[in-house]
């Protein structure tokens, strides 16, 4: 009866106010602090359903039954509908959110469900376009199947202009292409994909989409459907990232660890990373080795994985067996070409321009290779320590992510034991194995006004923490016991060995 009369006066009282009135509560009841809270909370719930539930309806089902305000007139007119005068002004007074609200049950018994969002343009493309799953690969054996992904330069936010990166991967030999995008729209994507088909070795058959609206669409429909393209184009179930797993590795392996998550903006950024990119694929795709999976096997619980030999995407390009003889020729004098260190070379003066960039300083970022003002052999002691250090470097571009705050290990509240801190510890030592209800209960024989059974789970957290630090003080004994030993040991044999 305490609590319910306190349950008004608690609502109104200021925070200072409520923990004082707690405080007499629980000196009068001996409840838990939460305890109070939660039947103090329930007691102001129950009033507030109370005050809801007095309220007078308007409309009974007499207007329910008459619920189309503008069609009353010609109901009545041609003897469809005869109402009361009341009733009839009443319909005619109603709102629209009062005719939803009254129609609510009707819609959820007819099966309708409710006001539905319509249909948008790109779920039809979605509904035609066949899935794919990370399974639907094993009859592709040959290249010239892409999984194409986008990725955002935005630095976790979304909001206003940024810059996209399209990611495509072959299947069968891990060919990778990379293009800057400047806006996420239909077009522009259709674009960069028509861009990248024209650089890829090989003829491109298939593409193989997330459910981004970017890529379905009817443009990008119409273009793979169309009898001179013939590609086949297909999308991955929504939220399952393993069905696209060989681009999603792509994303973190050639564009976050090099580029990073700064908000890219602008044609000068897009025009950085065209550039960076260009080195990237060819160092990428000609000199970078990756194991590829020959055969699962499960034994037992284990999964046993056998991986054929470490080869370049250009490696497994020219196994398939695809190119012809000239095409074939011609990667391998590209290949011959191509200075892996001048490749890394303009991979870091493409992140030094880039960083420029974002930090504010566009005209020397814009200006050219900052290393170009330097001699031969400044600039080669540069290339060695960036190799050294690229690792670092890639890893610096990535942002500083939140660290849990730190425990300040201070009590937000007084401690109950506060009084007899220091003879728990002492029936602990005298009686390693005593329970928490036997302390207890000597707590309250000595003090039964401060203590009570809502001290049970603290004294027991006290308990527990005891014991853990007596383990470690154990351990750590031993320890030193242990190094003790083999100090005296090590000091006692060269006695023994030279006295003979």
């Amino acid at each position: 009866m305490t609590i319910n009369a306190a349950s008004a006066r608690y609502q109104s009282l200021s925070r200072t106010g409520k923990q004082r009135l707690l405080d007499e509560l629980q000196a009068l009841t001996g409840y838990h602090r939460k305890s109070l809270l939660r039947r103090l909370n329930q007691q102001s719930d129950q009033q507030q359903t109370s005050l809801r539930g007095q309220h007078r309806s308007r409309y009974g089902p007499e207007v329910l039954e008459a619920l189309v305000p503008q069609l009353v007139e010609s109901l009545e007119h041609h003897s469809h509908l005869q109402l009361d005068p009341s009733v009839r002004a009443r319909v005619l007074l109603m709102s629209s959110a009062t005719i939803d609200r009254l129609l609510a049950p009707v819609r959820q018994s007819s099966g309708g469900n409710g006001w539905r969002r319509p249909p948008r343009a790109h779920s039809g493309v979605r509904r035609r376009v066949q899935v794919r799953t990370f399974k639907g690969w094993d009859d592709h054996k040959q290249p010239s199947w892409l999984e194409i992904h986008l990725v955002a330069h935005c630095s976790g936010r979304l909001e206003g202009r940024f810059i996209w990166t399209l990611v495509a991967t072959d299947i069968p030999t891990g060919w990778s292409k990379s293009l800057p995008v400047i806006t996420r729209d239909g077009a522009s994507v259709l674009a960069a994909i028509q861009r990248l088909r024209q650089q890829l070795p090989f003829p491109l058959r298939g593409i193989d989409a997330d459910n981004d609206p970017a890529f379905m669409n009817a443009l990008m429909e119409q273009w793979c459907d169309a009898p001179e393209q013939g590609i086949e184009l297909t999308h991955s179930r929504a939220y399952q990232s393993n069905d696209q797993a060989w681009v999603e590795q792509k994303n973190g392996m050639l564009i976050r660890r090099v580029v990073g998550y700064e908000r890219l903006v602008g044609l000068e950024a897009a025009q950085l990373l065209a550039e960076l990119y260009a080195a990237l694929r060819l160092f990428t795709n000609l000199f970078q080795p990756s194991f590829k999976l020959k055969s699962s096997v499960r034994e037992g619980g284990r999964i046993k994985r056998q991986h054929h030999p470490p080869r370049t995407p250009l490696q497994q390009l020219l196994r398939t067996g695809v190119l012809s003889d000239q095409e074939a020729q011609g990667l391998r004098e590209l290949r011959k070409r191509c200075d892996p260190v001048a490749l890394l070379a303009t991979m870091r003066s493409c992140q030094s321009r880039l960083a420029l960039l974002i930090s504010g300083q566009r005209a020397s970022a814009m200006a050219g290779d900052p290393l170009s003002w330097q001699t031969p052999e400044a600039e080669k002691r540069e290339l060695e320590r960036f190799l050294q250090g690229l690792q670092a470097l890639w890893r610096q571009s990535r942002p500083l992510q939140k660290m849990p705050k730190p425990r300040q290990g201070r009590r937000s509240r007084v401690d109950p034991f506060e009084a007899h801190a220091e003879l728990i510890p002492q029936w602990l030592e005298a009686e390693a194995d005593v329970g928490s209800q036997e302390l207890l209960g000597r707590l309250m024989a000595l003090d039964p006004e401060r203590y009570g059974p809502q001290h049970k789970r603290t004294l027991q957290r006290r308990i527990r923490d005891w014991r853990v630090g007596r383990v470690q003080q154990c351990l750590e004994s031993a320890r030193q016991r242990r190094e003790t030993k083999t100090e005296t040991r090590e000091k006692v044999l060269p006695d023994v060995n030279k006295n003979g």
